[in-house]
């Protein structure tokens, strides 16, 4: 073994050394009881090192091909006892060890002739980058945040990774092979059928990012209307305590009068207390008092772009949530709102909502004008003028969930003067 050779025996140690102190970093791999012993295993792995790099002539063929598959596959050993566990995270780390080296080295070789030196140098170059990975990650601590990154990445990109450095190293290693031309031959159409996967790949992730931001911004709107309903219900019930917590002291006042046979004093009692009530007066009767309340919301903000939303039917309190007859009836109102929002006119204009529910199925109709040319599209989404093309449209593909959900059915149609929604649905008898 030349001196040379000892170095890159030392510098490999350590390069897994470091390589296993970052995967147990970012993976969060618990610490091993048998630590010491693989650590024993992985080094024992790694020496074989100089004799697959010097190839001496003492050493034969066979003996050879046994070092080299101690080199590569020993690890999976030594990983396996080092993380207490034998798994595909572990098999991903065994293969994701494999091609750096593998790159720097064929990087290495273009630069210097002498074979122990490049491996010296690539060894060295990977040394310096786990190294400087592992010191930003501690510095920074930033070790949480990169275990959840991990575990939320999707399992396609994992092998993206994988297959990218595999062709990486592929064109590496084809500018240091004496013929090289004829290694591309080989290999180019391999690779590059393997880089369309990898774009292919690639393309299918960013569709699954987009349609789960899409998601998490539709539930993001749906909570922030839920708080809105329930803070104006609360509100509601509060102004009802206040006024039950005096009546009982009222009656009391009143009685007293009427024993006392004034009952014109008695009458104005009551007109100073009908005054004093402070309980919103119910513009709707839904027969759902939650309903009751996003009804009055919505009449309010209605009433901003002149309109007013007028009512009609009952609204039933079993068979469905209270959480998806908020997102039927808030949404359909919000876009009828929204359209009627869009006349330049200053016209009245009203929004004409009915509900129903018999022999178990809930009915629900809304028609309100248009000052616009509305496409229906054939999958039941609505084609829109707005800019913000990403979110307009949550509030029908909520809708349709719903439906969905219930079993039920879906219709819009639009003419040039109205759009009109009709859902049936089908009520659970599980559902209060």
């Amino acid at each position: 073994m030349t001196i040379i050779s000892f170095f890159v025996l030392l510098v490999n140690i350590l390069e897994q050394l470091i390589f296993v102190t970052i995967a147990r970093t970012v993976c969060d791999f618990k610490s091993s009881r048998l630590r010491y012993v693989g650590y024993f295993l992985l080094i024992l792995a790694v020496l074989p090192a100089p004799i697959i790099m010097n190839k001496p002539d003492f050493c034969p063929k066979e003996i050879c091909l046994l070092l080299k598959f101690v080199y590569l596959f020993g690890r999976i050993g030594a990983y396996s006892v080092l993380f207490e566990e034998f798994s595909k995270r572990v098999l991903y780390i065994f293969l994701l060890s494999l091609w750096p080296p593998q790159i720097c080295l064929n990087l290495s070789m273009a630069f210097i002739k002498n074979y122990e030196l490049c491996n010296l140098a690539a060894f060295s170059a990977e040394v310096i980058v786990l190294a400087s990975i592992l010191i930003y990650i501690k510095r920074k601590k930033i070790e949480i945040m990169l275990r959840q990154i991990v575990r939320s990445l999707p399992k396609r990109l994992y092998v993206d990774i994988l297959l990218l450095l595999f062709i990486a190293a592929i064109f590496v290693m084809g500018e240091n092979q004496p013929k090289h031309e004829l290694f591309y031959k080989r290999y180019i159409l391999p690779s590059m059928v393997g880089l369309i996967v990898f774009a292919i790949s690639i393309v299918k992730i960013s569709i699954s990012e987009a349609e789960k931001r899409t998601t998490i911004d539709m539930l993001s709107k749906q909570v922030e209307n839920e708080i809105k309903y329930y803070e104006k219900i609360n509100t509601i019930y509060g102004e009802f305590r206040s006024f039950r917590h005096d009546f009982k002291n009222h009656i009391i006042c009143l009685r007293s009068l009427i024993d006392a046979k004034e009952n014109d004093k008695a009458m104005e009692y009551i007109d100073d207390i009908e005054s004093l009530s402070s309980v919103e007066k119910k513009q709707y009767n839904t027969g759902n008092i939650i309903i009751d309340a996003l009804m009055n919301d919505k009449n309010d903000r209605a009433a901003t772009v002149n309109t007013r939303v007028v009512f009609s039917g009952m609204v039933p309190t079993t068979g469905i949530s209270n959480v998806d007859l908020c997102i039927i009836m808030a949404n359909a109102i919000d876009n009828a709102i929204e359209a009627c929002g869009k006349d330049t006119s200053e016209k009245p204009k009203e929004i004409n909502v009915k509900a129903d529910f018999k022999q178990g199925y809930f009915f629900f109709n809304i028609t309100n004008p248009i000052f616009e040319t509305v496409e229906i599209k054939s999958n039941k989404t609505i084609a829109t003028s707005k800019s913000d093309k990403d979110h307009h449209g949550f509030g029908v593909s909520n809708i349709l969930r719903v439906v969905q959900k219930y079993d039920g059915e879906a219709d819009l149609s639009a003419d040039d003067k109205q759009f009109t929604l009709d859902l049936n649905l089908m009520l659970k008898s599980e559902e209060i």
